[in-house]
Formats: C-alpha cells, structure tokens, sequence
C-alpha cells in the first residue's frame, strides 16, 4: 500500500489553473474572460444578468471555510477501447473532431463535516463560453488538459467558484470496473442502445464489465422494453444520462471501497489511472488528496446528494439545445451551496418545479442534430461560434415540446430511466 501510495504521488499529471475565477487572462495573455450577459445572445438565457459583477462581492465570509469544489471532468477518449469491440460505438471514430467532455460535475466536499454533494452540467447547456462573444454548448469550453476556459465558464454562468480540478480520462474508469470485477446495476426491465452497443436482455442485477459500463454510462439513445413486450425510447437524453451516471458512480465508489485499500487488484488500477488517465491541478497536493480520500471513506455512496443544473429544451437555429433555468427558489438554494453562500447540512432535496422532459413524452434535446460518434459540437474549439443574435433559421426541426410535471423530489422521480437508487445487489 505505501509501494502504491508513493507510486502516485511521484507519477501525478498536473496542471496549473486559477482559483480565483474570472482572472484567465493570467494564465493565458490572448484569453478575455467576459461577464455573465456580455455574450450575443441573451443575457438571461444562461442566468446571468448583463450588469453583475465578473467576480462576487466578498461581503461576509465563506458558509463552510473548509468546504472546496472539485471540478472534475469525463475526458472524452477512445484510446482504450479495440476498435473490434461490440462497443466500441460508445466512443466511435474521434481522430476528426478533437475531444469533448461529455461528463462535467462539480463536487463540493466539507472534509470538516464529511458531507458531499455533487451537481452535474449537461453538456448541451447554451451558455456564456468566457472569453467568446456569444453563447454555445457547455462542453464546447472544455479543452483537454487546459481547463481554465471551463472554470471560468461555470463560474460566469452560474457564479460557482472551482478550487481545484481533476481530469478522469474514460479509460480510468473502465480500469476500475474491472478492478472490482464489475459493478452490478438493478434493471426494472431490459434495456438497450444499438449507438454504443449497450444490452441488458432481463430485468434484474446486471453486472458490468470495463467496456459494457463505458456503453451504459454514454448512452444517450436508451431504448426500454415496456409492459407489452415494446421497445420505447427513452427521451431524456443527456440528462437521462447524467442521472444514470451520477447512479452508477455511486455504484463504483461503494465497490471499490468494499474491495478493501489492501486488494491487489484496486492498488494497480489506482497506480494505472493515476500514472496515464488523471490529471489534476498543482495545488491539490498529496495531503489534500488523501483528505478528499479520506472524506469519500467515511461516507455512504448513497449518502451523496445530486443535483443537475434544471433545463428546458429548445432550438437555436436548428441546434437542439438546454437553456438553464436558474430562476426557481430551490434552484437559487442549491447555488448558494455550491457557491459557499450556505452550507450543505441546508442542501435541499432538489425539486423540479419547471417545464422538464420526460421518458416517454418529449424529444431528446440533441438526438435530431447529432449521434454517439461524434461531439456535441463538431466545430473545432476556436472556429466562430453561433451568432444567436440573428433571427432562428427556418429549419425543419421545431422547438422542444414540453410537459409540466408538478413538483417532485429528484430522489423519487429523476430524468428518464434510472435504476432505484435504494435497490442494491448482492
């Protein structure tokens, strides 16, 4: 265990980035970050207001002091997979497109309190790309290894501060899978997607290995089997998807901490993905990481609270796309958490009291204008984004329909199909 413990800290791929959001021009001379509004388009479309500040008032101190916010990123990676694989869908050809991160979560821990709670950006978010003059897709200010442009987009948008980060490529997560020899999952019924060759032919436990855990955590085309023996699809889209990711992290974490800190298997994946698939910024040293470890040990899986950014769909010029909202009381509440303005023993159950898809009723906010095997923005990172100044293109693909829902706790009723996430298998 020290063996490994050493191995780690001597083999850690870091980069540099700067807490204090809003300042990226320090670290790179032709990067302009912007205030929240000062993109094209509008300025309440990605919640924030044209006049507010490009940093927050420092008025009264932090709610938690000891509380941080670890942005970590899903990078967007096929390296790993054979390109014979029956899954190998789930990443497709990415060697004409670059990369994008298709999972983006914020998590705050309090080391003091052991309390965690995770919020979750669906990349198709229509946001305010700092250092841009106009809005685009979230995940668009992603860059591999050089997150100060998404640190500084999360915190314009949403005024959320980012203290340190952590790159995981997907390839570290197949790793850990199968450290633990797979993670289980409960199924109410079948479950499929033919875009990344997921297949779970009866209801029931289904234990993941690597490559079938990457097909099930990237689907975003699920298809169920109903009570009359029918295919449907699932229409959450990606943020089905986040709700089944944030299940099956939880699911992970609690296999790897019931394998044992001794087991074999788990050292030489933690020394693998620490050596060629994690990165992670300067200022989060080795004792600080293994207060972070130390916090995940001590805390039920099932106890960590999650949160999505709540969004409806729409159509910007025939891109499909998540407009935040960011108005509704408890929305505004779990910000103050993540913003430290409130401490997350106050976290509320998250309740979505806005318009918002279903399973079955409304279509995917991205399945028209683009599939698995390509990014959710195929243009390259610095190419001229959308101007959503101009008036909407006639296209032929409408609007997102929607349905009201009355208010729900996120806990009972999440996005899409989702395993109960109080079911366990043993």
């Amino acid at each position: 265990m020290l063996y490994a413990a050493q191995r780690v800290i001597e083999d850690r791929n870091v980069v540099v980035i700067n807490a204090d959001t809003g300042a990226g021009a320090d670290n790179d001379p032709s990067f302009t970050s912007t205030a929240p509004g000062d993109g094209d388009g509008d300025a309440g479309g990605a919640g924030g207001a044209a006049d507010e500040p490009a940093r927050p008032v420092e008025t009264f101190p932090p709610a938690e002091p000891d509380a941080k916010n670890f942005l970590i990123t899903g990078a967007d990676n096929n390296s790993c997979i054979d390109p014979d694989s029956p899954y190998a869908g789930a990443f497709g050809d990415r060697s004409g497109f670059g990369e994008r991160s298709d999972t983006i979560m914020m998590w705050r821990v309090n080391p003091a309190t052991s309390q965690v709670a995770v919020l979750s950006f669906p990349r198709d978010l229509w946001v305010n790309i700092a250092g841009r003059s106009s809005e685009q897709r979230i995940n668009v200010a992603y860059e591999r290894d050089q997150p100060q442009r998404l640190i500084d987009t999360i915190f314009q948008n949403f005024l959320i501060p980012t203290d340190h980060f952590i790159q995981i490529d997907f390839c570290a997560f197949r790793t850990l899978v199968e450290a633990v020899d797979g993670v289980a999952v409960p199924f109410e019924q079948p479950v499929r997607d033919a875009n990344t060759g997921l297949n779970v032919p009866e209801p029931g436990c289904y234990n993941f290995d690597g490559d079938h855990a990457l097909a099930y955590v990237r689907s975003r085309h699920l298809e169920y089997l109903d009570a009359d023996g029918k295919w449907q699809q699932d229409r959450s889209s990606d943020l089905g998807r986040i709700s089944r990711q944030q299940d099956f992290i939880r699911r992970t974490v609690d296999s790897l901490l019931a394998a044992g800190a001794f087991d074999p298997a788990v050292i030489r994946a933690l020394i693998r993905t620490s050596d060629d698939y994690v990165v992670n910024d300067a200022d989060l040293t080795v004792n600080k990481m293994l207060e972070f470890a130390g916090v995940m040990k001590g805390i039920d899986p099932a106890a960590i609270t999650n949160y999505q950014i709540e969004a409806r769909g729409t159509s910007i010029q025939g891109n499909q796309v998540l407009i935040p909202n960011l108005n509704s009381g408890n929305m505004q509440a779990i910000l103050r958490v993540f913003r430290g303005e409130a401490t997350l023993e106050s976290a509320p159950e998250q309740v979505f009291e806005t318009e918002t898809p279903t399973a079955t009723d409304a279509p995917s906010s991205t399945e028209s204008t683009e599939s698995d095997t390509e990014p959710a923005d195929t243009a390259p990172a610095d190419s001229a984004p959308v101007d959503t100044t101009a008036e909407p293109a006639t296209t032929d693909a409408p609007d997102v329909s929607v349905t009201t829902l009355p208010q729900v706790e996120a806990d009972d009723i999440v996005y899409g199909i989702v395993p109960d996430s109080a079911a366990v298998c043993r």
